[in-house]
């Protein structure tokens, strides 16, 4: 019983075929507002992506799918404003939120399935990146990494990425990321976008210079001399210049960010989507 009623609830958020318009339902409020006090600054502090889907969606609207298996990526369909929508969110609570083989092919299955039914979708990044190391390597990761890559290339749904806080390397095109142009990247006061954290890049470009200085000069000088290049890379990365540049669309405050979804969502669904003339792609398997 409480499967067919599942199952009931999930088909209740799909059109009735893929030509037909997708249900719209009563709006309803979040269960709880999206403010700055729900997500850490700190990018190594692991936090509950839910909270940050509960405050954009209805009130009891998220339906999450596969929520057991790989659950570093959260997938599911919710509603905003009564619409159908489709959310892919890195969760640092588990495993940091890194992207292994399990977690891209779970995304990917989600993203062609939205692409279906044309439902729009929404990915909310925080994301160190995919997994590194033999192991991973050994199972694929490269090639479930690409499938995952595939599906958000080349769906034609409306996409907009949300860089919630740090989104670093691979992981930033694998969540929707402005080098796959999506109709828009927004990115939150917390956010964080390179090919690798300060601390990581400081010593993957200076490791060293930074045990000479050690050796040479003490602690205190390969602490200043740390500090000092950390400052330079943040300052290349600095969410402004970002936004300058043209990578980001915006920069909005957590308060705002849903009612922001919803006027450009309103927009996106008068976008020509027809792009290309080819019956399908071909995703790496």
């Amino acid at each position: 019983a409480e499967a067919i009623e599942a199952a009931r609830l999930w088909l209740s958020y799909l059109p009735l075929n893929w030509r037909g318009d997708l249900p719209s339902y009563e709006p309803e409020a979040p269960a709880a507002p999206l403010t700055a006090a729900t997500i850490p600054e700190r990018e190594s502090q692991p936090f509950d992506i839910h909270d940050v889907i509960d405050g954009l969606v209805d009130d009891d609207s998220f339906f999450e799918v596969k929520e057991l298996f790989a659950p570093e990526l959260v997938v599911g369909l919710g509603r905003m404003a009564g619409e159908t929508i489709g959310i892919v969110a890195n969760n640092s609570m588990a495993k940091g939120g890194v992207l292994f083989t399990d977690s891209a092919d779970k995304a990917a299955r989600f993203i062609w399935l939205c692409d279906a039914y044309s439902i729009p979708l929404i990915y909310l990044a925080d994301v160190p990146g995919f997994m590194i190391g033999s192991e991973v390597e050994r199972g694929g990761i490269i090639r479930h990494g690409a499938k995952m890559v595939s599906a958000v290339a080349s769906a034609t749904v409306p996409q907009f990425c949300v860089i919630v806080r740090k989104a670093y390397g691979a992981g930033l095109y694998a969540m929707g990321g402005p080098g796959f142009a999506p109709d828009a990247t927004i990115a939150l006061p917390t956010a964080r976008i390179a090919v690798m954290g300060p601390e990581a890049a400081v010593n993957a470009v200076y490791a060293n210079k930074i045990a000479q200085i050690e050796a040479d000069e003490g602690e205190a000088a390969r602490d200043d001399f740390i500090a000092a290049r950390r400052a330079e890379y943040e300052e290349d990365v600095d969410l402004e210049r970002l936004a300058a540049d043209l990578v980001l669309d915006q920069v909005i405050e957590p308060e705002q960010l849903r009612d922001e979804l919803l006027a450009r969502l309103r927009h996106a669904r008068g976008r020509d989507r027809t792009f290309s003339e080819r019956r399908r792609g071909i995703p790496p398997v």
